[in-house]
């Protein structure tokens, strides 16, 4: 069946040129199998493929160690701009938006100036998300997350993993040597004060927790009666250190 493509034309009327094909050498840019796989099949509406799409693009493009795009920034990107030409323009972006973050693919933290950061939704984007939300990443202008009640986790591995990185052997094994000399909330909240002096790695939170042995801490441990030597942490430390 022919048909001239040139005559194609979106809700502006306007008739749409055909694509004259991909530049050699032009930048690329690269999506996850998982997205073709299993998130195009369940997107359904062109405006939120298009926003999914222009998304994963321009967080792609970002520069430094924060890969997120501003909801701003993203509703003005021109690609998108011409995309949405032809889906209800600019006006079913929040629309599109709003699928597309409840759809999964994307996720959002809401900044107290009235935007929003968008992340991709795999494990580096997480881990950003979460340590914005904390405020472990200064961000660009001055901006600041909108306090979003956040729980600490309680167990070291978890909170190894959500405030510095992905386990290592050594570094399961020296999280179990840990507990062996330290309470867990110890080192939980070791790991997060390394986090917030952005010194991201086991060996600054064990130099922590070699601190609090030999100098004990400054606050009492969480949940405990300061007066009591039975449930005191560093009561504890002390006695193993003596057994």
């Amino acid at each position: 069946m022919n048909r001239d493509v040139t005559a194609d034309t979106g809700v502006s009327g306007r008739a749409r040129a055909p694509f004259p094909g991909f530049r050699t050498g032009a930048p690329a840019v690269t999506l996850p199998a998982q997205f073709f796989a299993e998130l195009l099949p369940l997107i359904d509406d062109p405006a939120e493929l298009r926003v999914t799409l222009v998304a994963l693009f321009a967080i792609q493009r970002r520069k430094g160690a924060l890969r997120a795009v501003r909801r701003s920034e993203l509703a003005a990107e021109p690609a998108l701009l011409a995309a949405l030409e032809w889906h209800g323009g600019s006006a079913a972006f929040e629309a599109a938006l709003a699928a597309a973050l409840v759809r999964g693919g994307l996720l959002a933290c809401d900044l107290e100036d009235g935007d929003a950061l968008i992340f991709v939704n795999n494990a580096a984007g997480r881990r950003q998300l979460e340590r914005v939300r904390s405020g472990a990443v200064e961000l660009p202008g001055g901006a600041a997350a909108v306090d979003v009640p956040r729980a600490l986790p309680s167990r070291p591995v978890a909170a190894y993993e959500q405030e510095i990185g992905a386990l290592t052997p050594a570094v399961s094994a020296s999280l179990a040597a840990a507990e062996e000399r330290f309470p867990a909330e110890w080192i939980v909240e070791a790991i997060r004060e390394a986090a917030l002096a952005n010194a991201r790695s086991w060996r600054y939170a064990a130099a922590i927790l070699e601190r609090w042995q030999t100098e004990g801490r400054d606050d009492a441990a969480p949940g405990r009666d300061p007066g009591s030597a039975a449930d005191d942490a560093y009561e504890r430390v002390v006695r193993r250190s003596y057994d």
